[in-house]
């Protein structure tokens, strides 16, 4: 009976690459029912030849000798794709040819040598199968080796490169589950410069030598080592790479400093320092390099700043945490596009004698004309309140204003007022416009009245001289001070009346001093106003930083949500780092080096304006677009607080031209005996240059000076008891006491009061020469 040959392996493999379940071991099942080699029935037993090259037959297929029976497993297992579909082949048809002569009926002496064959062939293509894949797993990454040739072209080579450093050696491992170990080759490690600053690029190499019918292994590893450097360029704007900058060779020449597309607030940019993300420093920037163009993306003219420092090279410090310095040759290249927004408004604020400020829009200004501005007038009262003219811009504008306003005879105030901004047009090239104008604030003129005509006085002098423009029924008058000279008013008192120093008021550049004028139960008050002109004082001069958004991040609670998240302010820490401080009460101050900020919620476009409304408070109108596009307008006021806007203190203070000995700004009442209570000067002295006022108040034998910071958020009081000195007015030194120095000051007719008005600073009576005046009394010059 013949044996039932199974051949469908190999037909299989001859239409696919790899070998299907239904195929696998199709021709190692053995038939029992029909004869084979390896049974007594079927040869010779007698003849050991045959019978030895039998049963090596037969373990080489089946039995003892597993290697190629093992192998034949691998390649035709299920789905298992362990080797090459050509290899799988060749091993497949090996194992047949082997199959179907160990199956011959009726083997005979002939068969040894073919059997031999079969065996020889069998281990040969078992030794010779190539493994279909290779793949190397370290960590969390598992690398597939590419299949090629070495340097020479010659032998087999398993490539592949991983992406960090190996934790130590490496294995490969087959398809067919067998391992190769790669040792790390030390020799082909390198070590260069990244492109980023302060990190370096490192690679190492493991390999295995080809052996046998086994290919060679090298697997390189590349990483870059240390942490990356960016440079925080400001609040408003992301953080930057520091790349290198190499040669045509690929050899480090120094360093760019890299930013695109920044939401630059400002159109200049040009930090003396930047922070770096290590702690380190970034100083020596050259900035001088700095230019603008103008893009039209259609729905609105945008401002692309682009900053360049590029025509040179830049050698900048790097300055580290522990103050190590690094110098480095670095170039900018920093760009960004925001809208375009060249606003511009004038704001007037005013300070009254009692320290109360408000604020007017100066509505007729126009920033594209040079035509005057003329305000209406204000009522002669108000003459002697301190003026401030300030400017709010965007960042395509510039509002330059004269540090000193002009104070004409009459009081009349001006400030001349230069803006240069962006124009708006289709031209590529930024056009820059600058427009001069005079902004005027006008008085009425001083009211005469025709009443009470008893207690018209007699005259004011001034310096022992009729004051200008002297009429008795005008009741208020206006001094513009010369230089630093001195003033000495006096009103000269008519027959039975009785004259009473009243209130005097101080500030920056203004002294005003009423005197209550009766008689026969009448009674009129006039004032005397003396102007300086003076330096900006720190309220003036102050003006914070732009608002930013410190969030715009979180989701929104809700699609059309127009209120943000909070109001607050950021400052830096004492690490520099600059921290975000929600308000948490209604009280909107800001401490000194903080600027106003908020939080958006995600989506929403938020645009901000503000300027000042008094001394150090500004308003913020926030209008919020939310993401379905519902609109929201919020206004906030904050007020900043410094050391010096939030002073309100004396630093001294004069009876009748002498010091007070023994003054303490922190002790708030005194007992100060003059020579006459009736009869007596008060001239506080205080740091005018912070923008504080000084309102003195006599009555009822006390002295009252109310200090008000320019802030308007501190008032200090002080309380000075008036008493009969002893005559003559004895010296010492206990508090409380006169000191004898200044100038002894005198009577004039029924009453004689002086009014000395000087620069801001710290207020000082000016000895000058003496000379006789009415009555034979000294006066000051």
């Amino acid at each position: 009976m013949k044996p039932t040959m199974k051949t469908a392996i190999a037909i299989t493999l001859a239409a696919a690459s790899v070998i299907p379940a239904s195929a696998a071991m199709a021709g190692t099942t053995r038939d029992n029912t029909n004869q084979s080699c390896s049974t007594p029935d079927s040869i010779d037993r007698d003849n050991t030849t045959l019978a030895t090259a039998c049963a090596t037959l037969d373990d080489v297929l089946h039995g003892k000798d597993s290697t190629a029976k093992t192998v034949y497993g691998k390649a035709s297992q299920s789905g298992q794709t362990a080797y090459t579909a050509d290899s799988a082949r060749k091993l497949v048809e090996a194992y047949d040819a082997a199959e179907q002569l160990w199956r011959k009926s009726g083997v005979t002496t002939d068969d040894v040598d073919a059997m031999n064959k079969a065996v020889s062939d069998l281990k040969t293509q078992a030794a010779n199968m190539t493994v279909a894949s290779w793949t190397v797993t370290d960590g969390d990454q598992t690398i597939a080796l590419s299949a090629g040739k070495d340097s020479g072209g010659t032998t087999d080579k398993y490539t592949g490169t991983l992406t960090h450093k190996p934790a130590g050696d490496l294995q490969a491992v087959g398809s067919d589950g067998s391992k190769v170990n790669l040792t790390h080759d030390k020799g082909g490690d390198t070590a260069t410069p990244s492109e980023k600053y302060d990190q370096t690029d490192r690679t190492a190499a493991y390999v295995a030598a080809a052996s046998g019918s086994r290919p060679a292994f090298e697997v390189t590893a590349q990483w870059t080592e240390g942490d990356q450097v960016t440079a925080k360029l400001s609040d408003a704007l992301p953080e930057a790479n520091i790349t290198r900058e190499k040669d045509e060779k690929g050899n480090p020449t120094g360093y760019y400093l890299l930013g695109g597309n920044m939401a630059l607030d400002k159109g200049d940019y040009g930090p003396a320092s930047i922070s770096l993300s290590d702690g380190s420093t970034l100083t020596g920037m050259d900035w001088s390099a700095i230019q603008y163009t103008t893009t039209d993306d259609g729905s609105y003219v945008a401002q692309r700043t682009t900053i360049n420092t590029d025509k040179g090279e830049n050698q900048a410090t790097i300055t580290n945490k522990d103050g190590k310095q690094t110098q480095i040759k670095i170039k900018f290249n920093l760009k960004a596009t925001r809208a375009w927004d060249a606003s511009a408004k004038l704001t007037l604020t005013y300070t009254d004698k009692s320290g109360n400020q408000r604020s007017i829009d100066v509505s007729g200004y126009d920033k594209t004309k040079n035509d005057p501005v003329t305000l209406d007038k204000l009522p002669y009262s108000e003459i002697g309140d301190a003026f401030t003219l300030s400017a709010t811009h965007g960042p395509d504008a510039d509002v330059t204003i004269s540090p000193r306003q002009t104070v004409a005879a009459d009081g009349t105030r001006s400030w001349d007022v230069t803006t240069t901004y962006v124009a708006k047009s289709d031209n590529p090239q930024i056009e820059h416009v600058t427009t001069h104008t005079t902004v005027t604030l006008p008085f009425d003129a001083p009211a005469r009245q025709v009443t009470d005509t008893d207690a018209r006085l007699a005259g004011l002098l001034v310096n022992g001289q009729p004051i200008a423009g002297w009429d008795a029924d005008t009741l208020d008058y206006t001094i513009v001070a010369k230089g630093d000279e001195t003033y000495k008013v006096s009103p000269k008192a008519a027959d039975g009346q009785t004259v009473a120093a009243s209130d005097v008021t101080q500030g920056a550049g203004t002294t005003r001093q009423e005197w209550t004028v009766s008689k026969n139960g009448q009674t009129r008050v006039y004032s005397v106003t003396v102007i300086r002109k003076h330096e900006p004082t720190a309220a003036e001069k102050f003006e914070p930083a732009d608002p930013t958004d410190q969030d715009g991040k979180t989701p929104a609670p809700g699609p059309s949500v127009t209120d943000l998240k909070s109001y607050g302010y950021t400052i830096k820490d004492k690490d520099g780092n600059t921290q975000y401080k929600p308000f948490a009460t209604d009280d909107h101050t800001i401490p000194e080096g903080g600027v106003f900020a908020y939080e958006s919620y995600q989506n929403q476009v938020v645009t901000v304006k503000g300027g000042r409304t008094s001394g150090m408070t500004w308003r913020y109108t926030l209008t919020v677009l939310s993401p379905d596009n519902h609109v929201g307008i919020h206004t906030v006021d904050v007020t900043y607080l410094t050391a010096a806007t939030h002073k309100a203190e004396l630093t001294g203070i004069r009876f009748d031209g002498k010091d007070l000995n023994g003054f303490d700004p922190a002790r708030h009442e005194y007992a100060v005996q003059v020579a006459d209570p009736a009869r007596y000067t008060v001239m506080p002295v205080f740091d005018q240059s912070t923008g504080m006022t000084v309102s003195t108040h006599k009555a009822d034998g006390k002295a009252v000076v109310t200090v008000t910071s320019a802030d308007g958020q501190v008032k200090t009081v002080y309380t000075f008891n008036i008493s009969q000195a002893p005559l003559p007015v004895l010296s010492g030194t206990q508090a409380g006491s006169l000191a004898q120095t200044g100038t002894v000051v005198g009577a004039i007719g029924a009453a004689a009061l002086a009014l000395v008005a000087v620069l801001a600073g710290c207020v000082a009576w000016l000895a000058g020469r003496r000379r006789k005046g009415e009555g034979g009394k000294d006066i000051v010059a």
